[in-house]
């Protein structure tokens, strides 16, 4: 009986043991960089491990990489892939590549640009989190969503050009880009999300084109720096009647956005949040 219950213990010394210990998050490793299979012939890039930083300097990810004598394209960036990797300075997506995951570069704090190509569709939520040296981007002209948070808090970010497939800005995707200066939304875009834009403090100017039809609570609240907003005379959900500079909710005569130099029309019968 004394054998069995120290027996149990030291298995459940050791179990507890086993779970500190880092576990591996990837299926290979070629060339420095980690993948996951995520079917027959497709991979993702992914991190070494957990308490493991993978990344620094440039990375270059290649279209297609062989394991094992098989080759596998590479067709996603994975969750937190590169997260936290503080010395990363630049990354290279090739083509192959069509989705961008959550938090897939959050908090790398060092990268300074990036080019998304034509082949990503999605950006996932936090995918650019807390990229405080990130000063510019380039959303090719196949992604179609920007997740929530995307680029919040990326506060060195002075120029994005958003591809022409966005239909879609999720919530505080740019919050606190206080240093962008200029923002072109496409025609595709059909909703900005909550607290999209709000924080911009270095924004001077905002047209919305006739395409949207949703824009979120406190969408551009706190741009202290906007002199300048206009509505595409197309739009029927939205309008910036009398040249006010500012966003008017057509049917319900609301002010949802207002600048520096908003006139207010007397035709306008509620003042929105933020």
């Amino acid at each position: 009986m004394k054998r069995s219950k120290f027996h149990r213990a030291i298995v459940a010394i050791a179990m507890m043991l086993i779970g500190w210990l880092p576990s591996l998050a990837y299926d290979f490793e070629v060339d420095g960089i980690f993948y996951n299979k995520t079917s027959d012939n497709t991979v993702a890039v992914t991190y070494k491990g957990h308490y493991y930083v993978s990344y620094s300097g440039n990375v270059v990810i290649p279209s297609s990489v062989n394991y094992e004598g098989i080759t596998y394209s590479v067709t996603s960036i994975g969750y937190e892939a590169f997260s936290d990797c503080y010395s990363l300075t630049s990354v290279e997506i090739p083509n192959s590549v069509t989705s961008i995951g959550d938090s897939a570069f959050s908090d790398c704090s060092k990268l300074t640009s990036i080019e998304i190509p034509n082949s990503v569709t999605s950006i996932g939520y936090g995918a650019f989190y807390n990229c405080d040296s990130l000063t510019s981007v380039v959303i090719g002209n196949s992604v179609t969503s920007i997740g929530n948070d995307a680029f919040m808090h990326c506060s060195s970010l002075t120029s994005v050009v958003i591809g022409n497939s966005v239909t879609s800005i999720g919530n505080y995707a740019f919050y606190n880009c206080s240093s962008l200066t200029s923002i072109e939304i496409p025609n595709s875009v059909t909703s900005i999300g909550n607290d999209a834009f709000s924080g911009c403090s270095s924004l001077k100017s905002i047209e919305i084109p006739n395409s949207v039809t949703s824009i979120g609570d406190e969408a551009f609240a706190n741009c202290s720096g906007l002199t300048s907003i206009v509505v595409d005379a197309g739009n029927t959900k939205y309008d910036s009647r009398n040249e006010c500079n500012a966003i008017i909710e057509t049917a319900s005569n609301t002010l949802i956005a207002g600048c520096q130099n908003t006139i207010i029309p007397n035709s306008v019968t509620s003042i929105g949040e933020g």
